[in-house]
């Protein structure tokens, strides 16, 4: 199946039979999926493949965890609390099938839902779809936990966040409740929500634009590194730094804008603390200013998941509204 084809498959939306418009509330935890199977799918090399799919290493965090979670359940055991998961996956073998077809419906049995569909007459055919269309399995799923954290969080945002970011920095950017002000100045402000055992934070601060050099690693880490000092540690002199040997960078246009996208680890200089960070960086032509917005996370919990509260933060980029265009780099004087 072509790339094209599965992704325009996004836009179908079956019913929930008949006339009935009424769906239940999807559940399941974020990056877990529902994979209907049975067990010569599960035990053989279909499910080889489905695991490759899910299981993949999540990166760029501080220990190791899948990219998806499986929970599987035999098809006599799709029943009607299961169906209401938000992301499903029906895996289904039989000699009836012409040919190996993968599709994806929204909001079959629950909204927000995702349910996935990889049907073949055979299991090495079946085991094939599933390695020939991984990404785009990954990425419809991923696509569908974005727009259901951009939801929440534009829908439940304090207004007296939106109301501060707007203010200070004179964009538009939602949360989601629970952040709350930590610390700010006139081009600085961090918020955080804080777990009885872990920390989710997003640190947004801006500086004046000096040229298309300002977006390439080492000058990104040394302003990180500037302002993420003024975040203190427990111990008295400490404060957040960059780990400068492990960093990640990209440059990515997001809903139109262009970013530098930073993933690497945050340690506590003079304190034992740490964790995973990302960091988007933006040209604001109007204002000829550098906008930063930092995410990071501190869970040292292995029963919590890291990878689903870095992903959630870098989810809050989508309802970022910054007026004005960006330059192309290349405009800005530099092919970076």
């Amino acid at each position: 199946m072509s790339r094209l084809l599965l992704l325009s498959l996004l836009l179908l939306t079956v019913a929930c039979g008949g006339t009935d418009s009424f769906k239940y509330d999807a559940q399941g935890a974020p990056y877990e999926i529902v994979l209907v199977a049975d067990h010569d799918v599960w035990d053989g090399p279909a499910g080889d493949s489905l695991r490759a799919t899910f299981h993949r290493r999540y990166p760029m965090i501080n220990r190791e965890e899948t990219t998806f979670d499986i929970l599987r359940v035999l098809p006599s055991g799709f029943n009607r609390l299961v169906t209401r998961h938000h992301n499903v996956l029906i895996a289904d073998i039989d000699p009836a099938y012409t040919s190996p077809a993968l599709t994806i419906a929204r909001d079959v049995y629950a909204q927000p839902q995702m349910v996935l569909s990889a049907s073949a007459p055979d299991m090495t055919s079946l085991a094939q779809l599933v390695a020939d269309n991984a990404d785009d399995i990954l990425l419809a799923l991923e696509t569908a936990e974005k727009d259901r954290d951009v939801a929440n969080a534009t829908t439940h945002t304090p207004p007296a966040v939106s109301e501060l970011i707007r203010s200070k920095f004179g964009f538009e950017m939602s949360t989601g409740p629970g952040y709350e002000v930590r610390s700010e100045s006139e081009d600085f402000l961090w918020l955080s929500y804080e777990m009885p055992v872990s920390s989710q934070g997003i640190v947004i601060y801006s500086y004046p634009f000096s040229g298309v050099r300002d977006f390439e690693r080492d000058n990104l880490i040394a302003r990180r590194n500037e302002f993420m000092a003024r975040i203190p540690g427990e111990n008295p002199g400490s404060h957040m730094a960059t780990v400068n040997d492990y960093v990640s960078l990209l440059y990515k246009r997001i809903d139109g804008r262009q970013w530098a996208e930073m993933h690497g680890f945050w340690d506590v200089r003079g304190d034992f603390m740490g964790g995973p960070y990302t960091n988007y960086s933006t040209f604001d032509a109007a204002r000829q200013r550098v906008i930063s917005i930092d995410f990071y996370v501190y869970s040292p919990d292995p029963r919590l998941s890291q990878r689903n509260y870095i992903r959630q933060l870098e989810h809050f980029i989508y309802t970022t509204r910054i007026s004005g265009e960006t330059p192309t780099w290349e405009e800005l004087g530099r092919d970076i």
